[in-house]
C-alpha cells in the first residue's frame, strides 16, 4: 500500500509553478512510497512552491498543474474583454492537458478576433477565416496556419478524436502571432507615438 510522506529533503526539482508562474527550485514537499518505508524515492512527488505555497504533482514527465503556455498579453490591448478571457482559457487548458479543448478555443478565438476586426456576428467559422484573410489581418506567410486551425478546429468540434499536445501548442502559437499582429503591435505603436509627442 502506498502513502504520502512529508519530506524537507526531497531531490531538488526545478520547474515553473502552474499556480503563480514562478520559475522555482525546491526540495520541500511530499513523496509517495510503500507504507512503512522512510525512503524519499517514490513513484510520485508533490512539491510545494516557496513563492505561493501551493502544491504541484510531479511524476516522471507529468506535472499537474502544468505551466501556462503562450505569451502573457496585457489585458488592455484587446478591444473586447471576452477575447482576452478566451485566450486565457485556452492557456489554462494547457495546464491541465485539455488539448482538444484548446483546439475548440482557438477556433472560437478566430471568430471573436474577426468580429473585433469588423466582421458581422452570427456567421460561420469559414466566413470569419475568409474575412481575416481577405482583409489582410493574417500575414501572407501565416496563411497555411489558417487551414490548420480550420482543420484542427473542425476535428475537435465535429469528429471523435483527441488532439495531442503538439497540436495544441502549435495552435496556441499561431493564435499568439495573430494576437500580436492585430492587437499588440497597434497598441505598442500608439503608446510609442504618445511618448514621442511629449
Amino acid at each position: 500500500m502506498y502513502e504520502w510522506y512529508l519530506s524537507k529533503k526531497l531531490k531538488s526539482k526545478n520547474f515553473v509553478c502552474g499556480h503563480c508562474g514562478s520559475d522555482i527550485t525546491t526540495n520541500i514537499g511530499y513523496h509517495m512510497t510503500n507504507k512503512g518505508e522512510s525512503s524519499d524515492i517514490g513513484s510520485g512527488y508533490i512539491y510545494i512552491c516557496h513563492k505561493c505555497n501551493k502544491p504541484t504533482y510531479i511524476s516522471f514527465k507529468e506535472q499537474v498543474p502544468g505551466p501556462l503556455y503562450g505569451k502573457n498579453f496585457l489585458k488592455e490591448i484587446f478591444q473586447d474583454e471576452r477575447t482576452y478571457k478566451l485566450y486565457e482559457e485556452a492557456r489554462q487548458c494547457m495546464k491541465i492537458n485539455a488539448y482538444t479543448s484548446i483546439g475548440m478555443c482557438c477556433r472560437k478565438l478566430i471568430m471573436h478576433i474577426a468580429v473585433d476586426c469588423g466582421a458581422e456576428t452570427g456567421k460561420t467559422f469559414a466566413y470569419y477565416v475568409d474575412y481575416l484573410d481577405k482583409n489582410n489581418y493574417i500575414p501572407a506567410n501565416c496563411k497555411k496556419w489558417v487551414d490548420i486551425i480550420r482543420d484542427k478546429g473542425n476535428e475537435a468540434n465535429h469528429e471523435i478524436i483527441i488532439l495531442e499536445k503538439k497540436d495544441a501548442k502549435q495552435l496556441l502559437s499561431f493564435i499568439e502571432i495573430i494576437i500580436s499582429v492585430i492587437y499588440e503591435m497597434p497598441y505598442q505603436a500608439e503608446k510609442y507615438m504618445e511618448n514621442t509627442d511629449e
